[in-house]
């Protein structure tokens, strides 16, 4: 965690006027160049990557895209430097990717790693008036150069000297990123006032010990000449504890101790507890005076590795307590930005955290994110995952200076995360084990020097609670094998295998799994097309389904698979006849295939320990692998998710000629009592057989039976055995609940697969009374109803996509301003009704 000095000693933004201008590269080299080169500039509002300043300039242009990589580009910051006291530094956060800084004319640093700080003297150069100075030299110049061949070749990317430079791949994979490359200060630009002293190395670890709260703490201070320590105190919460001090060589001290926080209490993921935290501060007496330096919160928790009997797999444990960990792998919420305000952190987490998502992935594709996005985290009890930025390439881990980049980076990201208790793994990097394994290479030729010592290391020393990975996926003989270690698991998804296959592979924790190229809701649709046009054929449709490099196929291919598999139709006829209906068949069909496939990792007798979806949110908008589309709508597979995510979940699995199983699991800490209704319908509305189960699950634990148990006769529940025609063609199973704070839940298992047509009979209605700020819509059908779905512009729903008994009214509410004005619909239905107001 980053230790900031506070009062008049705090770092402050940059404050100046900003503006940016490209040149070919090599036009000019030194800031009296530029002036000669004359470039055309744009004003900015403040540090930014060149595509966010043209796209803020109206000037970024996604239909002929730019290559940011092949100009040098140039930022300048003018600013005034008032109160000067001396010794004043510069503090970039992140610059992309080879820059060279001047202020006021001077040479001031250079820098060559997109994800490491840099902190630059200026005390001496500053005038009244001032310029900051930023050339980013262009990439693909620097890649031209020779350089020593890879053992082995990546597809994802379209060159492979990018092994060699720290900078994200993102905006530079040509199959499923579009190419918004980022140049320029990305990060924040701080001036950091002359302080007495300044804050060197800082180690704080919060560890639950023995049932104890303790707080570990070293740092180093430095201090200017004259200055004489005569004490310091770490404070966390209402403790105070002294520690010790001792000079170290060139003025300042170390200082180090241990804090016992006796009223501490465990922080947790939110399926499992609260989040409690307490801030922490090290304040020092400097020259008589207090000092503080504020330590950020921090909160105590305790994260194992669970191996399994066999010693083979991969699990968490939180507080002593196994916890299915299930989430999504992260994208940046704004491509040209690379980052986003605190607020929409915290909306889009927030969304995460209601679908039942308690961790999520940052992966070594993608950038490490700001502090408030792992603020949000720890607040709202989502664990991260979190990779170094190394990815499906073979790194030159043997070059001195890679290395010492690389060792840096990772420092500063972990002074920057340690104390964070949402910080539950760190992992080497992504599929670099996996690409050597896959091209043939030899297992001593899988690894190299960065993740054997140099991530682990660092890790150890800075972030030893967190568990660590060496690579993603990695664990098993082969690096992708999925029933060992960590896997990336697309058997079902992209290899087109039976749903069967998520038990059959015996997954043990997932960290990327089922991709799919999920359809968006209809509004996202026509702002992808524009009016007029229609999916899935046009290439504005075809530029947002993702795809992977130098295959003949994409993942809208994927989506038609299970859709005749799911609903036994050829999704090419219906495409031909009725486009609308095709995306609606779609849209259920991810949501089906990843909610059944999350419930079958999740129930009780699994093997599997995690999943985490591949991706939470799109990068673009489109049909793309997000559960959520780039504004932040959910899709249909975000709703399915959620169900089998809950906390308290019911889960139906077929258990072959053993019949139909249902379990239910409580992950909170308090026991769930309620009653379980089972009942089998023929054609949507006869009632073949109907019984009822008191249950009561205890905290933490779960119930499992099976269904043919709770009727006086038998029945063929999953039509296993097959004595001639079915009986029936679904059974429900709904979960009444009695415990306050939980809410109902419902599951459908049809055993003759998912209803392919409309039912002209289906009758559905909604009606809609106003609720505090927002409405209640209550929707009620005759037969029983699949997936439905509604459709409220300016309001969003808290349930969507649900399956409806017959007669039996389900209440969703709507939160948003103006008028209503909506449909509801359900896909086996005759088409949309419109919401009624009622007493209207």
């Amino acid at each position: 965690m980053r230790a900031r000095l506070t009062g008049r000693f705090a770092p402050r933004p940059l404050d100046g006027i900003w503006r940016v201008a490209s040149l070919p590269s090599g036009r000019a080299h030194s800031p009296d160049q530029l002036i000669a080169a004359d470039p055309s500039w744009i004003e900015s509002a403040g540090p930014m990557t060149a595509a966010r300043a043209l796209r803020e300039a109206g000037r970024l242009d996604r239909a002929h895209p730019l290559d940011f990589d092949a100009d040098d580009w140039w930022f300048q910051c003018r600013f005034r430097a008032d109160d000067l006291r001396g010794g004043e530094r510069l503090r970039l956060d992140g610059v992309a990717t080879l820059a060279e800084m001047w202020v006021n004319g001077a040479p001031a640093g250079t820098s060559d790693n997109m994800f490491v700080a840099r902190s630059v003297a200026v005390g001496e150069l500053l005038r009244d008036e001032n310029e900051l100075l930023i050339r980013c030299r262009s990439l693909n110049a620097a890649l031209a150069k020779k350089r020593p061949r890879p053992k082995w070749k990546t597809k994802l990317v379209s060159h492979q000297q990018l092994r060699w430079h720290r900078t994200t791949l993102l905006g530079r994979i040509p199959a499923w990123c579009p190419p918004i490359a980022p140049v320029g200060p990305w990060r924040p630009v701080w001036f950091e006032p002359s302080a007495p002293i300044s804050v060197g190395r800082v180690s704080i670890a919060p560890e639950l010990r023995a049932g104890n709260a303790v707080v570990s703490f070293d740092a180093e201070i430095c201090a200017a000449v004259g200055v004489r320590f005569s004490g310091a105190e770490l404070r966390v919460g209402t403790t105070k504890s002294a520690l010790s001090t001792a000079p170290v060589e060139g003025g300042g001290i170390r200082v180090w101790g241990e804090a016992v926080v006796t009223d501490a209490k465990p922080w947790w993921p939110h399926t499992h507890g609260e989040q409690p935290r307490y801030p922490a501060k090290l304040v020092l007496l400097a020259n008589d005076e207090p000092v503080e330096i504020d330590l950020g919160r921090i909160g105590f928790r305790m994260v194992e590795v669970d191996r399994g009997a066999d010693g083979a797999g991969f699990g968490l444990r939180v507080n002593g307590v196994d916890v299915f960990c299930r989430g999504a792998c992260w994208t940046p919420l704004d491509l040209a930005r690379l980052g986003a305000d605190g607020q929409d952190y915290r909306a889009a987490l927030e969304q995460a955290r209601d679908a039942g998502m308690n961790m999520i992935r940052v992966g070594g594709t993608m950038v490490y994110e700001d502090d408030a996005f792992y603020e949000a985290c720890d607040d709202l009890g989502i664990l991260v995952w979190q990779d170094f930025m190394f990815a499906n390439m073979d790194y030159p881990a043997d070059d001195p200076a890679f290395s010492a980049s690389a060792e840096l980076e990772a420092t500063q990201l972990l002074e920057r995360l340690q104390g964070r208790p949402s910080l539950a793994v760190l992992c080497g990097g992504s599929e670099v084990e996996q690409q050597a394994a896959m091209l043939g290479l030899t297992s001593q030729e899988w690894t190299n020097d960065l993740v054997e010592r140099i991530l682990p290391e660092r890790s150890a020393a800075l972030a030893g609670g967190a568990a660590w990975v060496r690579s993603s996926p990695s664990g098993g003989p082969l690096p992708f094998q999925v029933d060992h270690g960590v896997s990336h698991y697309y058997g079902v998804g992209a290899y087109l295998r039976p749903l069967e296959d998520a038990r059959r592979a015996n997954v043990r924790f997932t960290s990327e799994c089922l991709g799919f190229s999920n359809v968006p809701e209809p509004e996202m649709v026509e702002r992808v097309l524009g009016e007029g046009e229609t999916a899935p054929t046009h290439p504005k449709w075809k530029a947002g389904v993702p795809r992977d490099r130098a295959v003949g196929w994409d993942f809208e291919d994927v989506r038609d698979h299970y859709v005749t598999l799911l609903f036994g139709v050829d999704p090419a006829a219906v495409r031909y006849r009725d486009g609308e209906r095709y995306l609606a068949l779609g849209r259920v069909t991810t949501g089906e295939v990843i909610g059944r496939t999350v419930a079958e990792w999740r129930r009780p007798a699994s093997t599997c320990r995690g999943a985490l979806l591949w991706f939470l949110r799109d990068l673009v908008p489109g049909a793309g692998w997000g559960v959520v589309d780039s504004s932040g709508v959910p899709k249909a597979a975000w709703w399915y998710f959620r169900r089998a995510a809950h906390p308290v979940a019911m889960l139906l699995s077929d258990e072959g000629l053993n019949g139909l199983v249902v379990s239910v699991v409580n992950e909170t800490r308090t026991d769930v009592a309620g009653t379980i209704h089972l009942t089998a319908y023929r054609d949507g509305r006869a009632v073949v057989a109907r019984a009822a189960r008191e249950a009561r699950i205890p905290g933490g634990g779960s119930l499992s039976f099976n269904a043919a148990t709770c009727f006086d006769r038998f029945l063929d529940l999953s039509y296993a055995f097959r004595f001639g025609p079915p009986g029936h063609d679904a059974v429900v199973a709904r979960f009444e609940p009695e415990t306050a704070g939980v809410g109902p839940a419902i599951q459908v298992f049809r055993p003759l697969g998912l209803p392919p047509g409309r039912d002209s009979e289906l009758a559905l209605e909604a009606t809609a009374a106003p609720i505090g700020a927002g409405w209640r819509v209550t929707v009620r059908s005759s037969r029983l109803a699949h997936a439905v779905r509604l459709e409220t512009p300016g309001f969003r729903p808290d349930d969507n996509y649900f399956d409806l008994e017959p007669e039996t009214p389900h209440a969703v509410n709507l939160t948003g301003t103006g008028p209503l004005h909506g449909t509801a619909e359900a896909v086996n239905g005759p088409g949309p009704v419109s919401i009624r107001i009622a007493g209207v």
